[in-house]
């Protein structure tokens, strides 16, 4: 699934309704693991193993034995660490660095990647192997703005739970602002609701949330974008709404694809130097 839509909450719901709830679950971002240290936060160390090894440490999965490990962007992990996933995922045991017991472990994983499977084992980014043994059961899910009947019930839970944790009374969307949130394309799926409801509990201090209120590059915002133009000369009608088009389109792929550049030129079918022209142009900050 895309970026933001929702696999970490399936992983968790997946966890919280098997046998293995009452243990951990325990999620790591494999893009966000530095190289040279993959292995060593994954599989522990002895002490001594390599220069600044003072001590013997535990790795992640060994905090997850008995519950469910989730591998998330599973693409991420270096070529020579999925070979040792894969012997640990069919024979059950691992190796601390500089270690010469096995350990026993007996754990779920879940995996999610945002990226095409296929390309990634042609590119030599996921192995054959690796895939196989993770793909028994594969669950696609689609961005939000494919499932609109999900989005207002996204919303609602997200600023319910807000309200209840600070003892607030819970606040409601307007019919505008509710057909608002259903018409907007949503590039940062569930991720851009949750950063939506945390700000608008903190900006909004009536319990009625109006379309006003939204914080979206809409549109509402395409309307008075129309509006103000209206009365321009063609020409710079024209160049004004290119210039909002450009901004939306590029916003929107640049968090689609987490800032990343070269996979935002890539299947926007652009070049890099346009994307990096586009953002000094027009002051596009992305985080």
């Amino acid at each position: 699934g895309e970026s933001g839509s929702g696999k970490e909450l399936i992983a968790r719901a997946i966890h919280k309704l098997s046998t293995r709830k009452n243990e951990a679950f325990v999620p790591v971002n494999c893009g966000a693991l530095p190289e040279n240290l993959f292995e060593s936060e994954l599989f522990g160390h002895e002490k001594g193993a390599f220069t600044g090894a003072q001590s013997t440490k535990p790795g992640i999965l060994e905090f997850a034995n008995n519950g469910t490990f989730f591998f998330d962007e599973i693409t991420e992990t270096p070529f020579n660490i999925q070979v040792k996933l894969l012997r640990m995922l069919e024979e059950k045991k691992i190796r601390r660095i500089g270690g010469s017991k096995e350990l026993d472990l007996d754990i779920r994983i879940i995996s999610a990647t945002n990226q095409n499977l296929d390309e990634a084992i042609k590119n030599n980014i996921l192995r054959q192997d690796l895939f196989y043994r993770l793909s028994s059961f594969v669950i696609n899910i689609p961005p939000l703005r494919e499932r609109r009947d999900d989005i207002l019930p996204l919303f609602y839970h997200y600023m319910n739970s807000l309200c209840d944790k600070y003892g607030q009374k819970r606040k409601k969307l307007s019919q505008n602002a509710e057909d608002l949130l259903l018409k907007y394309n949503w590039p940062g799926n569930v991720r851009e609701i949750i950063n939506l409801t945390n700000k608008l509990y903190f900006i909004c201090n009536r319990e009625s949330i109006n379309e006003e209120d939204l914080p979206l590059p809409s549109a509402k915002n395409n309307r008075l974008l129309l509006k103000e133009i209206r009365d321009l000369k063609y020409k710079d009608a024209k160049d004004k709404v290119l210039e909002s088009f450009e901004i939306d389109y590029l916003r929107h792929n640049l968090q689609k694809y987490d800032g990343n550049i070269s996979k935002t030129a890539e299947n926007c079918g652009m070049d890099r130097r346009t994307i990096h022209r586009m953002i000094k142009k027009y002051g596009i900050i992305f985080k």
